[in-house]
């Protein structure tokens, strides 16, 4: 082996050598072509990094008032420090003291804060967050077990939390202070994609992180602000024509009570039947059970309201003579008794009747669905088949007071009185036979 000056000495001879190779043109000087022509050199100077150095890192960012520092991957960029601290609900509990991300690339992004989201991920690719715990924030005093904590790092014990969602991968280390409760987090987060790459500078920058225990916590986290209410539009009372007309189909349907029945009849006064009695409380001229569909239309059931009717034709009515109601209320939660007013033998009425479905429910044309049937309890009353045939009060005829049979007094056998013949004398003419009384 030879002596170290000897080969220092054979090192920089062989980089003299090289040299002269890199900076001399083949072939020799006068080989050299012109200016304009001479292609651009393929190999440049450089200095010889020493194998044995440390690599080269970025320059350490210290924050002297939070006491925090660390030494960022090489080459990144640091945030705008008014995109920190975006306001959330609910709120973020560490306090950011600074933010380096890869890139920047649409720097209007960063006029205004901006989340450690998706959205920030895809401009910067890759962030890394420092940062204090926030006054009455769940991470002041919750300090780690001694299982859980991952390293020792000058007057702190470290957890960290590894998390992947929405395609991010999050990487979170947590100092937590010995001597004092202070917590300071350092946030690494990155594409999922990303990752891979990022990794290994991410990890070796939080290795960089300094803190000082007794620093203060960061400030309380605002609270969002509801939105401004908007101003409410002027408020337009929409009126419904249909509850005041249906409110006077029933007051019609009512002053009609008592009215005689009378088939055919359109009259209050000398009677009317069921059909005049509705046409007239709907306001309408007359119609009949089989005509009123030119100013009604079908309904359901459930869609009755007050003043609409049940409709049984002729053709459905097995009696062939049709019948209309005018329908208020139901009388039963189960809608299987209804009140209604109608025109019925003897005379209109308002009373309770059992929903037949035979009868079809319509509605009055150009009256809307607006509204909720009522819920009145009542019990039907018998209903009856026919007309009543009125009875004649019959007058009875005075009779004179019988007078009591005379039982005639039996009269005797009359008998003969015999007048006794006197004894005849001689010489006188005798006397004549006795007469019966």
């Amino acid at each position: 082996m030879g002596s170290p000056r000897r080969s220092a000495a054979i090192r920089g001879t062989v980089l003299l050598a090289v040299s002269a190779l890199v900076f001399l043109p083949l072939g020799g000087m006068d080989a050299a072509p012109p200016a304009e022509a001479r292609p651009a050199p393929i190999l440049t100077a450089r200095r010889i990094a020493d194998p044995d150095a440390p690599p080269f890192r970025a320059e350490r960012w210290t924050d002297a008032e939070w006491g925090l520092s660390l030494v960022p991957p090489l080459g990144w960029t640091r945030s705008a420090t008014q995109s920190l601290n975006p306001t959330s609900d609910p709120p973020d509990p560490v306090f950011e003291v600074a933010r380096f991300q890869l890139r920047v690339g649409d720097p209007s992004l960063y006029a205004q804060p901006v989340a450690l989201t998706s959205g920030l991920l895809a401009d910067a690719r890759a962030v890394i967050s420092i940062g204090v715990a926030r006054e009455g924030s769940g991470l002041i005093g919750a300090g780690p077990e001694k299982s859980e904590a991952t390293a020792n790092t000058l007057g702190f014990v470290a957890t960290d939390d590894d998390l992947t969602y929405e395609g991010m991968r999050t990487f979170t280390r947590y100092l937590h202070a010995t001597a004092t409760d202070r917590v300071v987090v350092v946030r690494s987060i990155a594409d999922e994609d990303e990752w891979p790459d990022v990794a290994p500078s991410l990890k070796e920058s939080l290795t960089s992180v300094r803190a000082e225990p007794e620093k203060p916590h960061g400030p309380k986290a605002l609270v969002p602000a509801p939105p401004p209410s908007p101003s409410p539009a002027p408020v337009v009372e929409q009126v419904d024509r249909s509850f005041a007309i249906r409110g006077q189909i029933l007051t019609r349907a009512a002053g009609m009570l008592g009215v005689t029945y009378v088939w055919g009849g359109n009259s209050t006064r000398s009677g009317m039947d069921c059909s005049a009695y509705v046409s007239r409380a709907w306001g309408l001229e007359r119609y009949s059970t089989d005509s009123i569909w030119n100013v009604s239309f079908h309904i359901t059931k459930g869609e009755l309201l007050p003043g609409d009717a049940v409709n049984l034709t002729t053709g459905r009515d097995p009696k062939r003579r049709g019948h209309i109601r005018i329908f208020e209320a139901w009388a039963n939660a189960a809608h299987t008794l209804m009140w209604v007013y109608e025109e019925t033998p003897p005379r209109a009425v308002h009373r309770v009747v059992v929903y037949d479905d035979r009868y079809q429910p319509i509605r009055l044309s150009g009256l809307s669905g607006a509204g909720v049937a009522l819920l009145i309890p009542g019990t039907p009353a018998p209903e009856r088949a026919s007309p009543p045939r009125p009875r004649a009060t019959a007058k009875a005829t005075p009779r004179p007071t019988p007078r009591p049979t005379a039982t005639p007094t039996p009269k005797p056998t009359p008998r003969l009185t015999v007048t006794p013949r006197p004894t005849t004398t001689p010489g006188k003419t005798p006397s004549p036979s006795p007469i019966p009384r």
